[in-house]
């Protein structure tokens, strides 16, 4: 069996490869027109460009890395009758909307494609009921990858955020990333939210993010790698473009469950070097992974491991630089969750742990100054707490009534971290 994975392009999917499956092995080729054309380029860092075959060890970081993983793995593939372990299945079930810009297999891509509206009665149902989420996958095609219950819709920028929603199908691109809490999570989504609004009133690029549903709060993520420039219309609607990315697993040719692996000599120092050497904007991008290390400790967002950080390639795949900051979430705000953190600073893993001198060896790591990192905290201690309040004011004045407690509490949560910040 074999799976054509094709790039956008303006003149409709462009064939870059095939991913094939032959006696339970799989493999990935480039497509030898591909190759020769002045358009080619690696659809991921881990796979350079080169005329023989890749195996499946070398393969599988990319394209597994596509899909999504635990619980949202399961549930996925019991709705689709696809046993866990057959990404090669599932990426021809859910490859027409993948994160990036790669179509995998579009038999009938440009005859089925359409936005269908969805009420936001339909999105709230979606709550606490993974089997219709799984549906809307299904609809949609749409692979993404993560831990979460979300689906991928689109909506029209000219509605409010409580109106104006589609659901994509065969192929029609999504723009946003839709995610909903479980019910023993009942304030994750509120978190999260609050978490982003704070990053980017400290300076950090994020992906934007809204509240739908009062009663119980649906996040809705603008996805930054859709173009709001668009080449077409489908169903009246101007559909977005696709812009490729990678996290950072798949560039590294990680395996999904070695997010939280630790890199030698350590993740902080691999990513500077990383970025130094390989971004088109190295002096931006190291200034902005310095300042979501520190936002990541200050927040206490011990989830920040490698597939929560991206590279955004430019539409001609021949460049990249770091993506805007994405799923960044007050995990201490939840007593239940670990507080050891996915990327080590300095010395100490255990965001408890962690001490001044450690901030001297992230500067030592980043290669950079550590006037650096005390501008990046004077510009947290000016900007965090007044914007945790201020968020926490404007919901609840939408009727999001818990969201100035949920607010009130982060804070506490962070001000003995902030004043370690300040104290470099």
């Amino acid at each position: 069996m074999e799976l054509t994975i094709y790039r956008d392009s303006l003149g409709g999917p462009m064939p870059i490869g095939t991913l094939s499956r032959r006696e339970g092995a799989v493999s990935f080729r480039y497509d030898e027109g591909y190759l020769a054309s002045s358009e080619a380029a690696p659809v991921s860092l881990s796979l350079p460009l080169r005329a023989e075959a890749y195996a499946e060890e070398e393969l599988a970081p990319y394209f597994r890395g596509l899909l999504p993983e635990g619980a949202a793995l399961e549930n996925l593939c019991r709705t689709l009758g696809i046993p866990t372990d057959d990404y090669f299945a599932m990426l021809a079930s859910c490859g027409l909307d993948c994160l990036g810009d790669i179509i995998i297999n579009p038999a009938s891509y440009a005859e089925t494609r359409s936005y269908q509206p969805v009420p936001l009665s339909q999105i709230k149902e979606m709550a606490g009921k993974p089997g219709k989420v799984d549906l809307s996958l299904e609809t949609a095609r749409l692979s993404l990858a993560g831990t979460q219950n979300k689906c991928g819709l689109f909506h029209d920028p000219r509605a409010a955020i409580d109106e104006g929603w589609y659901q994509p199908s065969g192929g029609a691109p999504s723009n946003y990333i839709v995610k909903f809490a479980r019910d023993d999570l009942a304030d994750l989504m509120q978190v999260e939210h609050l978490s982003m609004t704070c990053a980017a009133a400290c300076g950090l690029s994020v992906a934007r993010t809204a509240l739908i549903s009062p009663l119980k709060p649906i996040i809705c993520v603008e996805r930054y790698d859709r173009l709001h420039a668009s080449r077409e219309s489908i169903d009246g609607l101007a559909a977005p473009a696709r812009r490729h990315q990678e996290d950072l697993t798949q560039a590294f040719g990680l395996l999904p469950h070695a997010k939280y692996r630790e890199l030698q000599p350590s993740s902080v120092s691999v990513i500077a070097d990383f970025l130094r050497r390989r971004s088109a904007e190295p002096a931006r991008d190291l200034r902005a992974f310095a300042s979501l290390v520190l936002f990541n400790y200050l927040i206490g967002n011990c989830d920040n491991h490698l597939k929560n950080m991206s590279i955004l390639y430019a539409p001609d795949w021949k460049s990249f630089a770091l993506a805007p900051a994405y799923d960044l979430v007050s995990t201490t705000y939840f007593t239940r969750f670990s507080r050891e953190m996915g990327m080590a600073i300095g010395s100490h893993s255990d965001i408890e742990e962690v001490t001044v001198a450690d901030f001297a060896i992230l500067a030592e790591q980043l290669g950079v100054g550590i006037k650096l990192l005390r501008d990046i905290a004077g510009t947290f201690a000016e900007h965090a707490l007044p914007a945790l309040r201020e968020e926490g004011n404007r919901l609840d004045s939408e009727g999001y009534k818990a969201a100035p407690y949920i607010a009130d509490d982060i804070e506490e949560d962070i001000m003995p971290r902030l004043e370690l910040l300040t104290s470099l």
